[in-house]
Formats: C-alpha cells, sequence, structure tokens
C-alpha cells in the first residue's frame, strides 16, 4: 500500500521538528560550555584585595592565609573555603570573606586578644577562650598563668586553657587586678589580686557566676573598709572569705 502526500509531508515536518530541537540543544550546551571556558580566562582575576579588622596580624599574611591573589578567578573563589583556612589561625576568631564588584575581594577579620601569659615549658600568649596564641610580644600588665608543678597527675600535666577562660569570663575592671593565677596539679585555680587577697577559684567550671561572685565580695569589703586576705568562690552559691587581722 502506497503513503499518500499528505502523510509523508507530515512524516517531514516532524522529522525537521526533531532537527531543530536537536540543534537548539547543542546550540544551549555549547553556549553553556563557552560561557564556563570564558569564566576561567584571566579577564575574571581578582583586581583588589582589600583587609579590614587586623590589628596584630598583617595584611600579607592574611592574604596569602586565604590563598587570594591577584591570579586568582574572582567569579571560582570559594569564599567559605577562604574562611576556614583563616579561623584555622588562632589569631582569627571569626573571617568573612567575599567577592563585590568590580572583581575585588573584601576580607573582614576579627581577631582574638590576649588575656594571659602562660609560663611553663614554653612562654605563650592565652585567648579569652583558652585558645592558645603563640609566642609574641606581652603586654604590659598582663596576668600570668603559672603552671604549678613540673610533675603530673596520673601522666597529665597541667593546662593553661582553663586558667585563660576564667580570666575571660571576668570583666576587664577585674581582669586588670589579677596579677596571677596557678594552675594546681589537680586542675584547680588559685588567683592571687594586686596588692588584695588570694582567692582560692576551684576548678575552672561555672567561671562566670564565680567572676561575678569575686566582684561583689571584693565591692562589698571596699565599701565596708574592710580588707580581705582570702575568697573561695569553690562553690560560687557559698562564698566564703577571711579577713586581714587588726594590727
Amino acid at each position: 500500500m502506497g503513503v499518500s502526500t499528505s502523510r509523508l509531508a507530515e512524516w517531514i515536518r516532524s522529522r525537521r521538528g526533531h532537527r531543530r530541537r536537536a540543534l537548539i540543544a547543542v546550540g544551549s550546551i555549547a553556549l553553556v560550555i563557552g560561557g564556563v571556558v570564558a569564566s576561567r580566562t584571566s579577564v575574571f582575576d581578582v583586581r583588589g584585595i582589600d583587609v579590614s579588622g587586623a590589628d596584630h596580624l598583617h595584611r600579607p599574611r592574611i592574604v596569602r592565609i586565604a590563598g587570594v591573589s591577584n591570579a586568582t578567578n574572582a567569579l571560582w573563589l570559594d569564599e567559605g573555603v577562604a574562611e576556614r583556612r583563616l579561623e584555622a589561625e588562632p589569631w582569627i576568631a571569626d573571617a568573612d570573606v567575599r567577592v563585590t564588584l568590580p572583581l575585588t575581594v573584601e576580607i573582614v577579620v576579627h581577631e582574638r586578644a590576649p588575656v594571659a601569659v602562660a609560663r611553663g615549658m614554653v612562654t605563650s600568649l592565652m585567648a579569652a577562650d583558652g585558645t592558645v596564641l603563640g609566642s609574641g610580644t606581652v603586654p604590659r600588665g598582663l596576668p600570668v598563668i603559672e603552671l604549678g608543678g613540673a610533675g603530673s597527675v596520673e601522666g597529665i600535666r597541667p593546662s593553661p586553657v582553663g586558667a585563660a577562660r576564667a580570666l575571660g569570663a571576668m570583666g576587664p575592671a577585674l581582669r586588670a587586678q589579677v596579677a596571677r593565677v596557678r594552675v594546681l596539679l589537680d586542675g584547680t585555680l588559685e588567683i592571687r589580686l594586686r596588692g588584695g587577697p588570694t582567692v582560692r577559684f576551684g576548678t575552672p567550671e561555672d567561671a562566670e557566676r564565680k567572676a561575678e561572685t569575686i566582684r561583689r565580695v571584693l565591692a562589698w569589703a571596699g565599701s565596708e573598709g574592710t580588707p580581705l586576705r582570702t575568697i573561695s568562690v569553690v562553690s560560687a552559691l557559698a562564698p566564703a572569705a577571711t579577713f586581714v587581722a587588726p594590727t
């Protein structure tokens, strides 16, 4: 049986439609591939790098840690990776990396600040969250963390981390009164105030409540004109104190 002329024409038109759609699809893929290739060219290289928020770390070091340079392709920069690289640096508490026009990378960092200097086998600056910042210039008046004794309890050496966190829980005024914090072998803390009493702090747990208790006891003693010899905040809810005997 022969094929009618109308059915043949319809079949030809359908084949042309398939071919047209195929050509459009191929063209679209080619445009996408071409766009990807074009985006990888030096046309989109970084033109500027702005760094802010740094005090201790110098700009070249921050840029190097972030892994960004003028040869970095701004369109393909993974900001999250750059931020994680920066936040792996002890001095950097938080980092924000973003690409802005025209092809500029903005790096904003928030640095940690030392609250104490730990003296033991090595001397290290310590941040309020217990991060070891490493060596560096020690600011004047910084409290000293002393690791009690060269021995250990069950093979565990005293750590300055808890002492640093205890200092970080204090307000600036109270922390400025601290001369040193001694870490005993059992992990408890003994704090010596400048020209004031010795504080039995106990373990670093509940540090904020203990710091507030110390502040209140000192404020009370000052208002009463009563010099203190010792303060105990081993239990923050049940503080104790001894007084300087009158002469």
